[in-house]
């Protein structure tokens, strides 16, 4: 756990090529479309591909998700999807990945502890691989059936493709395990106050509940700020927008944000998606 910086992750795919970097100035930002709006600011001459996970990802319920963000037709595409790469995310201790440039490829991402491996796959690999995070013509997924939504006519990657896997023998960090596990069980109690019911499907990273909505992705949906960044699903919103609820669930795992910094983080990102918009509008 990184509590004063954000650790991201640049891939070339023109190179084949990563690297790890520090960034002090992302950690404001939280984490989910909080750093992925400002690194796509930082980096808008590359036109990335920002993959993003929260810092409550993997330790709470309900809080489960990525958030994919990138450009198309000089518009901002920001998605969400489930499954295990924000968990993954968590544990090997990686906040964003970047991927810059453009490959005709389908090529295979593997990280483990801080080494990361490029590897070129055939057609078949890559469509079968049970990856913590895939994107190519045919979507963007995760372990292969869970959706970050329909993105056709809007992808990123019209040939090849990228797929990640993490693996990492880390454990989830905590400052206050008593702290901690009131929190756990009353977040877990508050299923009631999600907008989707319990079912029998395939679950996201750390959540109990299955729910239908659990295969497919979401799209921005008009969903608060705090959530989007820490990252909940949509229907967990009214749990996760809560600054004192989430104020308390940061500081049990170790973050010392403050409740001045969580009440102003829908002005930051904000501010900094109006900033993208002028750009990309100025472009056309």
């Amino acid at each position: 756990m990184n509590n004063e910086y954000k650790r991201v992750l640049y891939i070339d795919l023109s190179e084949e090529s990563s690297e790890f970097k520090i960034h002090e100035d992302l950690f404001p930002y939280i984490g989910g479309i909080g750093i992925s709006t400002r690194i796509m600011l930082d980096n808008l001459e590359d036109s990335p591909v920002i993959l993003t996970a929260g810092p409550l990802c993997g330790y709470f319920p309900y809080v489960s998700k990525s958030n994919l963000l990138y450009i198309n037709q000089n518009s901002l595409v920001e998605l969400y999807g489930g499954g295990d790469i924000a968990g993954m995310m968590t544990m090997a201790d990686i906040d964003a990945f970047v991927f810059k440039g453009q490959t005709e490829k389908y090529l295979g991402i593997s990280i483990f502890e801080a080494d990361v491996s490029i590897d070129s796959l055939d057609a078949d690999s890559f469509q079968n691989s049970p990856a913590s995070f895939s994107i190519s013509d045919n979507g963007a997924f995760s372990l292969g059936y869970f959706s970050f939504g329909d993105i056709r006519g809007k992808n990123p990657f019209p040939k090849g493709g990228v797929s990640v896997t993490i693996e990492s023998t880390d454990s989830l960090e905590l400052k206050n395990y008593y702290d901690y596990e009131r929190l756990y069980s009353k977040i877990l109690d508050d299923y009631k106050m999600l907008t989707v019911e319990p079912r029998n499907n395939p679950s996201c990273f750390g959540c109990p509940i299955g729910c239908d909505k659990s295969k497919i992705g979401e799209e921005d949906l008009n969903v608060a700020i705090l959530p989007r960044c820490l990252i909940s699903c949509a229907y967990a919103e009214s749990i996760y927008k809560d600054i004192p609820n989430v104020y308390a669930c940061l500081n049990s795992v170790g973050y010392n944000y403050h409740h001045n910094e969580l009440e102003a983080l829908p002005s930051l990102v904000g501010d900094t998606r109006i900033k993208i918009d002028d750009i990309l509008e100025n472009r056309t």
